[in-house]
């Protein structure tokens, strides 16, 4: 966790020393992942993502903006196992951190209100991925993330993913509201023999607040 904290704060300084920072928000996201490939238990943690972003504007005549920023976030899951398939409950629990980096277009309305749209990559970091089940066998715990757990390397889930992030949002003064939707490139989990490889989708809702 300290080492991924360090990166993420290296990443926004250097940033910061690079450019002069136009704004920064901190925001509050509702998330709702879903990690595909995963029929017939759907794995699809709901939680919460806090963070923050720095914008650089990066042309003169354009109202184009980098937007690097840092995220921590949290979902849980608990889903029935059809009793067809035995009966039980399976939870599931998601941390992760990752430091975005988006191009913003942003568009005045008036001195008060804009509206904007931005794309960019994201470099996540997930430190937790634990699954619990329970069954009329008993209780099982395993860690997506633990060689032990999931029987080797190449089948424990990978600690780092590049994907992409595509959104728009709504700024009145200093308040932001704004939509986001999440895709990975690199695969989160994938069995060494046969078996799809498994990537989160998310969606995100979020509220910030411009300094």
């Amino acid at each position: 966790m300290k080492k991924i904290l360090a990166i993420a704060a290296a990443f926004v300084l250097s940033a910061s020393a690079a450019m002069a920072q136009d704004y920064l928000r901190l925001q509050a996201s509702f998330v709702a992942n879903k990690l595909t490939n995963t029929d017939p238990t759907d794995i699809k943690p709901k939680g919460i993502n806090f963070g923050g972003v720095a914008g650089f504007l990066v042309s003169d005549n354009l109202p184009i903006y980098v937007e690097p920023g840092v995220n921590i976030a949290w979902a849980h899951s608990a889903k029935d196992i059809d009793s067809n398939l035995g009966g039980g409950e399976i939870k599931f629990t998601y941390m992760s951190a990752a430091i975005p980096v988006n191009c913003v277009y942003k568009y005045d309305i008036n001195d008060k209100v804009a509206v904007s749209g931005f794309l960019g990559l994201n470099n996540k970091f997930n430190f937790m991925a634990k699954q619990h089940t329970k069954t009329a066998a008993g209780k099982d715990d395993i860690s997506w993330l633990s060689k032990k757990d999931m029987g080797s390397r190449d089948d424990r889930a990978n600690f780092y993913q590049l994907g992409s992030q595509v959104g728009a949002g709504f700024h009145v003064q200093r308040f932001y509201v704004g939509y986001q939707f999440q895709w990975d490139w690199m695969k989160f989990q994938e069995f060494e023999v046969g078996g799809d490889a498994h990537k989160w989708v998310t969606n995100y809702i979020t509220v910030g607040l411009t300094l």
